[in-house]
């Protein structure tokens, strides 16, 4: 037996779709995957509402040693706690 292609009458040949079904799956492809892109990128996590991209850092300025210096009180005794006297009933 022998397959036959295209059509029923055999007169001939008929493209698989017609181009504007082809165009309109490729804007609508193109369309989706702009959505979802741009949808990623609004939506990320830890998004900051400035223009830089640099971490967040904490400096410290740096200061010059001096000849005097600065005394702390070095007296480390606690005193003591006492406890509320007991109560007795008559």
């Amino acid at each position: 037996m022998s397959q036959r292609r295209g059509s029923k009458r055999g007169t001939g040949w008929k493209p698989p779709r017609d181009r504007k079904e082809v165009v309109t799956a490729v804007l609508a492809a193109l369309a989706v995957v702009v959505v979802t892109a741009a949808l990623v990128w609004f939506l990320r996590p830890n998004r900051d509402s400035g223009a830089t991209s640099t971490p967040d850092t904490v400096t410290t300025p740096t200061t010059a040693v001096s000849d005097t210096t600065t005394s702390l009180p070095t007296d480390t005794t606690v005193a003591p706690t006492t406890a509320p006297a007991a109560t007795s009933t008559p």
